[in-house]
């Protein structure tokens, strides 16, 4: 028997956001050496960085608000400097279209894979935005395939996703890597994946011997710190490991390891020490592996003696630089002055407060939209522009709507409703929860009454030309909210159990919503190529044929929202 070799996988996915510098340099610090994460100084006699892969599982070009400024060009130079040996796409790096995720993809050094997502009929189909069925790295003397998986739950949740069709993962799994095995030469198989714990438990459970084994599944898209050993079947994505309740947070593990994923957000980490070999130095095998996974990097011991890549660094700052220039790009006008003051949309209908749930709800094309005023935070009047003064910029758009809140869809009835505008005006309503309401909704309430009994009559209409009608309690609306509220938070219960529509997963954000509303208003008035997703051209329009009044002299669109007594106390 050969003797034996110790390979490294250091492993992550879904990064978004690159506003703390120092976690994402010391995550790279880390990336390059794992012994950093030891209380002590780094391991003397270190590891061979040849025996190192770094995998990435999907979902970094968006959301976030750094991608909404920049399309997703805030993140090539990131992963570039940590070192990235491969990585498959994530559903949201779709959502700037096709043709920007291979503009972005090209932008990296490392290849991105995807086996299972194909474009096109049979005998003419490809695979999408450039990207490969598989990978063979050569390491220590081993060859390694990897390949890419898409979850079944894509075409969902993907808003911007280009018309293909998802395979079934377990189906292209056996087919890639029986072919790795038995025509590449592979000794070992990893499927690098973005899919739900389900399907990677489906694809773990049909691969496990024979030409068609896959060893390790490395995945994305449950943001959460999870290993499955084999027989473990555990579909729950907030269960790191069944049976293991009391987590720390670093927690290792040693057996048969099947499925791995790595929380998100530059905080997660897992590393897996695998100790290769061969048999008569023909047939290799895995004879043990060791998992260590860090459930929160900064909250290391020894966080703070981690020194930042300065790489990295360098990077990021190049970046944050690009993003301040861009913030300060004008947007639009305003004909009147907009009220963002929080002790008014905290508690009273206010004209930006319309303009927000009007955009959403045409967006949408749904019969109501409610924005929760805490989602509103710029705290001030935006004074009129269409004086003389300079024009709103993005960074004002960003003010107002910082969060990059996702807006979901659901059926709701109006009993249901109701109580949802009790709520909202109930003892609890400066902390946020009252809600601005879209055209259509007009809500009569009594503050001196009790709590639960403040809200005295409900109108609706459905059209922006019907009569208004009584609110009928057992009618079913197709309502658009925050996914904040929509899960029951700020007393919002009432919403947990409801049918939804259109998940936070696949739903437009109230940042992404604004900034495309208004960035490419000048070219939809000139009936010239939209620069955003196709299946999202209809939504962006309608929402601006809510919002938009007109055109400036300079180009720009704009707003001129009112107050229409949509919630009227008596």
């Amino acid at each position: 028997m050969a003797q034996s070799q110790e390979l490294v996988i250091l492993h992550f996915n879904d990064v978004y956001h690159i506003s703390n510098t120092n976690l994402i340099a010391r995550f790279a610090t880390v990336l390059s050496n794992p012994d950093y994460i030891a209380e002590d100084s780094p391991s003397s006699s270190g590891l061979d960085n040849n025996n190192i892969l770094r995998i990435f599982s999907g979902d970094a070009f968006s959301p976030s608000l750094e991608a909404a400024v920049l399309r997703g060009g805030h993140m090539a130079p990131v992963l570039d400097g940590l070192g990235v040996d491969a990585a498959c796409y994530g559903n949201h790096d779709f959502d700037f279209g096709e043709v920007r995720l291979i503009e972005l993809a090209r932008q990296t050094r490392f290849p991105w894979l995807l086996a299972n997502a194909v474009s096109g009929k049979d005998g003419n189909r490809r695979l999408l935005a450039g990207d490969r069925e598989y990978l063979v790295k050569e390491v220590a003397g081993y060859r390694i395939g990897f390949f890419g998986l898409a979850g079944t739950d894509w075409p969902s949740n993907c808003q911007h996703l280009p018309e293909c069709t998802i395979l079934d993962p377990s189906t292209v799994a056996k087919k890639v890597a029986s072919h790795l095995r038995l025509s590449e030469g592979c000794d070992l198989v990893i499927a690098i994946t973005h899919m739900r714990l389900v399907d990677d438990l489906a694809v773990a459970n049909a691969t496990l011997s024979g030409a068609a084994r896959v060893d390790i599944l490395l995945g994305g898209h449950d943001h959460h710190v999870v290993r499955r050993a084999v027989g473990d079947n555990n579909p729950d994505p907030n269960t790191l490991q069944s049976g293991c309740d009391d987590v720390a947070n670093i927690s290792n593990f040693r057996g048969d390891v099947r499925v791995v994923k790595s929380g998100s957000d530059w905080r997660g980490l897992s590393i897996l020490r695998l100790q290769v070999g061969k048999n008569d130095q023909i047939n290799a095998f895995i004879s043990n592996i060791s998992l260590q996974q860090i459930i929160d990097l900064e909250k290391l011991p020894n966080y703070n003696t981690i020194p930042p890549s300065p790489q990295v660094l360098n990077a990021l700052h190049t970046i944050h630089d690009r993003i301040e220039n861009n913030v300060q790009r004008p947007l639009l006008h305003t004909a009147v002055p907009l009220e963002g003051r929080s002790r008014l949309v905290r508690g009273e209908e206010t004209n930006l407060g319309n303009m927000l749930a009007d955009a959403t709800c045409a967006f949408y094309n749904c019969d109501i939209a409610l924005i929760n005023s805490g989602g509103i935070r710029c705290d001030r009047v935006i004074e009129s522009t269409t004086n003389g003064t300079a024009p709103l910029c993005i960074r004002d758009v960003i003010e107002i709507c910082p969060f990059d809140n996702a807006f979901v869809v659901k059926r709701v009835s109006g009993h249901v409703l109701v109580e949802a505008l009790e709520n909202s005006v109930s003892n609890a309503y400066s902390d946020g929860r009252f809600l601005q309401l879209s055209v259509g909704l007009c809500v009569t309430i009594d503050w001196t009454r009790p709590e639960g009994e403040r809200v005295c009559s409900v109108l609706v209409s459905r059209a922006q030309d019907d009569t208004p009608q009584q609110l009928d309690r057992e009618q079913i609306y197709i309502v658009a909210m925050a996914a904040f509220i929509g899960s029951g938070f700020d007393g919002y219960s009432c919403f947990q159990n409801t049918e939804t529509l259109i998940d936070a997963e696949g739903a437009v954000t109230d940042t992404n919503l604004l900034l495309e509303m208004f960035k490419t208003a000048r070219a939809d008035a000139d009936h010239s190529e939209l620069d955003i997703a196709d299946d999202h051209t209809s939504g962006i329009r309608r929402a601006r044929r809510a919002v938009i009044r007109r055109f400036h002299t300079d180009g720009l669109p704009v707003v001129a929202p009112v107050v229409e007594r949509r919630m009227v106390a008596v």
